[in-house]
């Protein structure tokens, strides 16, 4: 008969809940180190494409005017004349007849001048429009239209919009002319994205106070500028806009119309210079970088069990499988690293809105979900801190509140970038963003106040302060929902951590009060008569994990070197070889390595294999228990060598002993990462 084939089957895995369960948690973890990935190339993505320093010019195509009035003459004796009172009304008459003054000084007319046509025209002034400006084109022979159709001559084209200064801290207007008489003078301003612009510096600059007295100034004088204190005064946001006259003679094909000069025939255009800068932004970039390579650094003790499991998971074998972000009340360190990782993301979230309508829409749902996450986490450290506080009532001692931190975060993540998105906040708050602040002048066009530039200089409110009632709905809502889920994955909210006590490792650890994410529950330990077993992946959510020596030679732990599969719902707790020389720490005094016959117990559920178990002269593998932040300097050599790990405990044979504080790992002794084992 042909002998039977040994070759093992490959087992199917179950979609059992726990088996799911496994990879939310791996996946889990994996996202957590991706998040910050995510940071770090957003925050160079940022840089890029200008979003910390960026200039840009924005021209005001001519197609875009709403004819305002045909109705003005202009005279150096009497400025304006003949205009329509709805005209006068836009500035004032002071500072209406100061404006036509000023514009025929800017024309070098005389008092032999034949009057010259000027049309008024409004740029902005509609329905989505926060804004409008009053132009003012001058001809020679006829009144010019707003819109014109191919070449229009002009000898003149004028922009009125309002101003504030440290010298008119209420308000003055503004009056930007390009006088086709004059020498022109070009230059060329970069821009963030796209070529340079075209400008002309020949351009005559009008302060025009309400009473019409008048101030020369610079011809790149800014009309709107503001700043945001998104975190603190040392990274600033300053936002300036200013009127420019450009050159569209590159895109003259491409539009319906466009005027040109009488003499010069440079074919002029209005624009708005629009740039900002973050001070310091360098800085923040840096520290940006370094904040988070220091969390991924300190993930990366995670991202050994992490991939550990996922391989296991893979390959279709018993894991140890645990949420960081549940492990975060234990591990504060990382927490306050993870914390500082998304604290700038207030800034980025102005950044981006500024920049909304050139790159920002691309990011400004990663703004918010980093935002989002922020919050989650520091609210996450507000609950820890509660910790510290004694309890009052003797009742309420081991006797916490539950919550699933994974749930909090992704719930957080999800509602905010939801409600953000049902209100379409991203386009409605780059539209507010030029006029949030409190306007200290308007133009008054047919009737009503348009803000034109001039605003208070406290600066704009940061969009951290605009969506904070959703942000703090968002994540409040968010924990409520993981109380809740708590309650359905686990069957309990008031955790029952008075067990921890009866056990050799949870006791060397302060059990949590008031609240928690950790899922101490008493169902998840292992009891044999009066013991209480820790399983592993209670060792690594408290913030430790186990390493074994690394030999040449092992046997196994039981007569047939089998595995407990039942041994835990997130982990297989193997017995793993022993090896033949155990290797001790450099201090272990204190530490007891007698063997126990609980090992046998735990890993067999057959009492005759236990005694049988017994009666053979194998010995148990040694774990040494160490701090998840040492886990990686406890694998890596050279890191051993200048930061040699502190041993917490060893577990023996299912028996958990306390280390003394100066006890290290050996430094010339070679360490493997293990899921290790129950511990009693």
């Amino acid at each position: 008969m042909a002998p039977r084939s040994t070759k093992s089957r490959k087992l199917k895995p179950t979609l059992t809940a726990d088996y799911l369960g496994k990879w939310f948690r791996v996946l889990s973890n994996i996202s957590a180190g991706l998040l910050i990935v995510g940071t770090g190339v957003l925050v160079c993505l940022l840089l890029y494409q200008g979003m910390f320093s960026s200039s840009l010019v924005y021209n005001v195509d001519p197609s875009s005017y709403m004819p305002f009035f045909r109705a003005c003459r202009l005279t150096a004796v009497t400025g304006f004349h003949s205009c329509d009172a709805l005209e006068v009304n836009v500035t004032g008459a002071a500072a209406w007849t100061s404006i036509g003054h000023q514009l025929a000084a800017d024309l070098d007319l005389t008092a032999s001048s034949a009057p010259l046509f000027v049309t008024t025209c409004v740029a902005g002034g509609g329905r989505d429009d926060g804004f409008a400006a009053l132009a003012l084109i001058v001809a020679d022979a006829a009144f010019p239209v707003c819109n014109p159709v191919g070449p229009q001559p002009i000898l003149s084209h004028s922009m009125v919009e309002t101003v504030t200064t440290l010298a008119f801290p209420q308000g003055a207007f503004l009056l930007t002319t390009f006088a086709d008489n004059r020498p022109l003078n070009v230059t060329h301003l970069a821009q963030t994205s796209g070529p340079s612009a075209s400008v002309t510096t020949s351009v005559v600059k009008t302060i025009v106070a309400v009473d019409g007295t008048r101030t020369a100034t610079k011809w790149d004088q800014v009309n709107y500028a503001t700043s945001l204190n998104s975190l603190n005064r040392l990274f600033l946001m300053r936002v300036m806009q200013s009127p420019i006259f450009m050159d569209i003679s590159t895109i003259a094909s491409d539009v319906p119309g466009y005027n040109i000069g009488h003499s010069t025939r440079w074919i002029v255009s209005f624009a708005w210079h629009k740039r900002h800068a973050v001070d310091n932004y360098i800085l923040l970039f840096l520290f940006q970088i370094l904040i988070s390579c220091v969390s991924l650094c300190l993930l990366a003790n995670d991202g050994v069990i992490t991939l550990e499991g996922l391989s296991g998971l893979v390959k279709n074998k018993p894991v140890l499988t645990y949420d960081i972000l549940a492990s975060l009340e234990r591990r504060k360190v990382l927490l306050v690293a993870l914390i500082c990782t998304f604290f700038f993301s207030p800034l980025y979230a102005d950044a981006i809105r500024y920049t909304y309508d050139i790159n920002g829409h691309h990011y400004w749902s990663i703004s918010l979900l980093m935002v989002a996450v922020m919050m989650a986490l520091s609210w996450m450290a507000l609950l820890t801190c509660l910790q510290y506080l004694p309890v009052p009532v003797t009742s309420w001692r081991h006797k916490p509140l539950c919550y699933n931190a994974p749930v909090l975060v992704y719930c957080s993540i999800v509602f905010f970038v939801v409600v953000e998105a049902a209100q379409n906040r991203g386009p409605s708050e780059a539209v507010a963003f030029w006029t949030h602040a409190t306007p200290t002048l308007h133009l008054n066009i047919a009737g009503t106040l348009w803000p034109s530039g001039g605003f208070d200089l406290d600066g704009t409110t940061p969009v951290i302060y605009l969506l904070m009632s959703d942000l703090i709905v968002s994540v409040v809502g968010a924990w409520l929902v993981s109380i809740v889920a708590h309650k359905l994955f686990f069957g309990n909210v008031i955790l029952d951590t008075s067990w921890t006590s009866h056990n050799d490792f949870t006791n060397q650890v302060a059990p949590p009060q008031y609240v928690t994410s950790l899922d101490l529950d008493k169902k998840n330990t292992i009891t044999i008569g009066n013991k209480l077993y820790c399983k592993p992946s209670t060792i690594v959510l408290l913030g430790y994990c186990t390493v074994r020596a690394k030999t040449k030679y092992s046997i196994p732990v039981d007569g047939h070197g089998g595995t407990n599969h039942n041994a835990s719902s997130r982990e297989s707790s193997l017995n793993e070889p022993a090896s033949k020389s155990d290797a001790h720490p450099s201090s272990s005094k204190g530490v007891s390595h007698h063997g126990s016959h609980v090992g046998a117990m735990l890993t067999s559920g057959d009492p005759g294999a236990n005694s049988k178990a017994l009666n053979q002269p194998s010995r148990a593998a040694q774990y040494y228990v160490v701090s998840i932040y040492s886990l990686v300097p406890a694998l890596e050599s050279w890191l051993r060598r200048s930061y040699p790990p502190q041993v917490f405990g060893v577990i023996n044979s299912n028996k958990f002993q306390v280390c003394k504080s100066n006890t290290k790992l050996e430094q010339n002794t070679t360490y493997v990462y293990s899921r290790g084992d129950c511990c009693g």
